[in-house]
């Protein structure tokens, strides 16, 4: 394996420590809301999510809450906002992973991600090093880190897992595969790349599909079937204009917005395939790029079917954030045809809008408490509806590169691709 230079890695360093500078004077500041986070009530405190999750199991653990399968609901599953815990998150309570120590752990968990993303991104120059902060330190990124949400280890569980599978050793190829079990563990919704994670290998196995089945088998057996069908149920669904899902849109905005941004979406990914496929390089562009290649294949195999499936907050777009590794690392690449170009342009600029849309949201609310006329309230509207048609779209494009993916045979077997 080729060495790095401190020359070639100093772009990620500085980027971590930015991240996590940052972080630290948002947290000291309570700084968010000049992110377009939502402001924090008195009642919350930074890294909510994380003290009620982990304070859930406290609750369970002493016999209080509401039990069906072996989930566990606080107050209970009728309670409009409930916390919820489940297996292997109670074994960690039993262990002494405590709401009380809820600070630590969400310190922990944002320094793994950060260390992920910068390590998986691995920009090459400060204009990239600039682009991954834009979309790290965007409103939706920030709203997981405020609430120190747990789909921040997701995701970066996605980042370790994808670096596993994709090295040639067949030890670490396993542990990766081990890797996103432990992740479908502890959020269900990871278990579509946890089963697939083959496709993540170029060197396409029997023993390592059926491998990749039976953790995830495991993974699920551990949560309990039952508790998965609970936990369809109960999981909260985004009620806000922080929200988004291909059935938020129907239920806030009605059939016909829902039925155009279906179509918007069919179109760009139909002329996407179609672009792309033509104007293929002559060395894939899959091949080139293994290692992000691996983790576009299993971060849309947990973010987009979400999306569909289930309406969430904005804090799950860190679920999407991987899959944009690949188009960033494509355009530094000289070798990439104009079609290419323009596609990773228009899907970098489009999730840009998606993840920082409420920062403008929250400027145009400021404005709108400070006037009588109606155009702020318009704008808003326009802004929520750009967001969604834009979410709509990135998912469309995002489908059409995933399907070009799977069908490269080059990525599937390429022995001598360079890492990247």
């Amino acid at each position: 394996m080729r060495r790095h230079s401190i020359r070639e890695w100093r772009w990620t360093l500085l980027s971590f420590a930015i991240a996590l500078a940052a972080t630290a004077g948002l947290y000291q500041t309570r700084g968010w809301i000049w992110l377009g986070v939502p402001p924090l009530g008195a009642e919350r405190v930074p890294f909510s999510d994380a003290a009620a999750q982990l304070t859930a199991a406290d609750v369970c653990a002493n016999g209080h809450g509401q039990r069906l399968a072996r989930v566990c609901f606080v107050p209970s599953l009728e309670s409009p906002t409930h916390s919820q815990t489940y297996e292997p998150w109670i074994t960690f309570q039993r262990l002494g992973l405590t709401g009380a120590k809820y600070i630590p752990i969400s310190v922990a968990m944002i320094v793994f991600f950060y260390l992920a993303f910068c390590l998986a991104f691995r920009p090459a120059s400060g204009g990239e090093a600039a682009l991954l902060l834009l979309f790290l330190f965007s409103a939706a990124v920030q709203l997981a880190v405020e609430r120190a949400n747990f789909d921040l280890l997701t995701s970066a569980m996605l980042c370790l897992a994808a670096r596993l599978l994709n090295d040639r050793r067949r030890g670490w190829a396993i542990a990766g595969c081990l890797a996103l079990g432990v992740d479908t563990s502890l959020k269900i919704y990871t278990g579509l790349s946890s089963i697939c994670a083959w496709i993540a290998r170029r060197d396409l196995r029997a023993s390592f599909a059926v491998l990749a089945v039976l953790v995830t088998v495991a993974a699920v057996a551990v949560v309990g079937l039952d508790s998965v069908l609970v936990l369809g149920h109960g999981a909260p669904e985004g009620q806000t204009r922080f929200s988004t899902g291909a059935h938020w849109l129907w239920r806030q905005r009605g059939f016909a917005w829902m039925a155009g941004a279906a179509s918007c979406a069919l179109v760009a990914g139909l002329v996407a395939w179609r672009a792309l496929r033509g104007n293929a390089p002559l060395d894939s562009v899959f091949a080139r790029h293994p290692q992000r290649s691996a983790l576009f294949k299993i971060a849309f195999l947990t973010a987009v079917p979400l999306f569909l499936l289930k309406d969430s907050y904005d804090y799950r777009f860190v679920l999407w954030l991987p899959c944009l590794a690949l188009p960033i690392a494509l355009l530094r690449d000289p070798l990439l045809a104009p079609a290419w170009r323009r596609f990773c342009v228009t899907l970098l600029s489009l999730s840009a809008i998606v993840f920082c849309a409420e920062l403008l949201c929250v400027l145009l609310d400021r404005v709108a408490q400070h006037t009588v006329a109606t155009w702020p309230d318009r704008l808003i509207e326009g802004a929520i509806m750009l967001k969604q048609f834009s979410v709509w779209v990135v998912a469309a494009l995002l489908s059409a590169l995933f399907a070009l993916s799977i069908a490269d045979r080059r990525d599937r077997f390429a022995s001598t691709a360079p890492r990247s």
